[in-house]
């Protein structure tokens, strides 16, 4: 990295969740940056996004990888947030999975001395999850937008990163300023628009969701079978979500709805209201491990691949992104772009 990168502002492209939460970062720090963002009609997955946080993963219910370091941070930095923001958009509650069946049940049940952990609380009909919650995250992103925009540091325009930077070894150009470095958080356009990262191990995923209103269904908790009922308050209820990889678009489809439909059957809700379908992309990635880090030969860096879980994972790895960028500290090896780094040209 260049000599004197803290002596000028760094540039974020990118204001969905993992943008925001890495400006809000770099923020609290008194860090100088700038933001850009794309205009609204430009399609981005964080105001499709569930938000749910979870501490456990998968029909064995085991701890999500570095939940410990995650949980222990996350609840601190979105509290904080919210008083910052005068915002309220961090919801904790309940999550319960409730056993498919018996056989499943009597399956967990023989290995429950080796899977239980501190999140998790038995019943007779499933298993409770401690520590669960969702985000608002369009609240979120709204919020931001008018404090960035009230801060003058945030600027709508789709950058064409080819021809809008000029980039040198040393510092990158952009409308006549100069920064120390450009941090890239645009989700899944990456792969499609990115000439620095788009090569990166990207695995983009298409998920909808279902906003409905109904009385049928508990507001005190998140049901999670196979899908998940997200309580909003005023017996509004987010349904998801699905999952497609051969589609991109930001069109609602009648086979997701149809799915979602067949989920709310599942949970046992039969009497909604349908309101509205929401369709956006998660920037996963093959080895379900996020992008972080810095280009190995220029000051150009990525903040990106949190795939459903940016909500938990985007707080913590901003931190570890502003450590190594002051050279206080290395982003973890398995989300650091170091691993990669065997794919960037000299």
């Amino acid at each position: 990295m260049i000599k004197n990168k803290h002596s000028l502002p760094v540039l974020i492209v990118g204001q969905g969740l993992a943008g925001t939460i890495l400006a809000h970062t770099l923020d609290q720090a008194d860090v100088t940056f700038h933001i850009l963002d794309a205009p609204k009609n430009y399609f981005t997955s964080s105001f499709a996004a569930g938000g749910i946080f979870n501490p456990v993963t998968g029909r064995k219910l085991e701890k999500s990888w570095l939940v410990d370091e995650l949980f222990s941070y996350l609840f601190s930095f979105y509290t904080q947030l919210e008083k910052s923001l005068s915002g309220s958009f961090f919801h904790p509650i309940p999550l319960f999975r409730p056993f498919a069946n018996e056989e499943m049940k009597s399956w967990l049940l023989e290995r429950k001395e080796s899977i239980d952990n501190e999140y998790l609380r038995w019943t007779d009909e499933g298993v409770w999850i401690e520590k669960a919650g969702w985000l608002d995250v369009e609240n979120v992103l709204n919020c931001s937008k008018q404090y960035f925009q009230s801060k003058n540091i945030r600027q709508e325009i789709a950058l064409n990163p080819s021809s809008d930077l000029e980039i040198s070894r040393e510092k990158i150009l952009f409308q006549g300023q100069a920064y120390a470095c450009v941090i890239f958080c645009e989700g899944f356009h990456a792969q499609q628009h990115n000439p620095y990262f788009g090569h990166l191990n990207f695995l983009p995923a298409k998920g909808e969701l279902m906003k409905i209103k109904s009385n049928d269904a508990s507001q005190e908790y998140i049901l999670n079978k196979n899908g998940f009922l997200l309580p909003l308050g005023n017996h509004e209820f987010k349904v998801g979500a699905t999952y497609r990889w051969d589609d991109f678009s930001n069109q609602p489809s009648t086979l997701a709805q149809l799915d979602l439909k067949n989920k709310l059957k599942s949970f046992g809700v039969d009497s909604y209201e349908e309101i509205e379908m929401s369709t956006g992309v998660r920037p996963a990635t093959q080895d379900r491990r996020p992008l972080v880090g810095f280009h190995p030969h220029l000051p150009l860096a990525i903040f990106n691949g949190f795939g459903s879980k940016g909500v938990s994972l985007s707080p913590y790895f901003a931190q570890q992104w502003l450590a190594e960028w002051k050279g206080e500290g290395q982003i973890n090896s398995e989300a650091s772009i170091r691993r990669f780094y065997h794919l960037f040209s000299t």
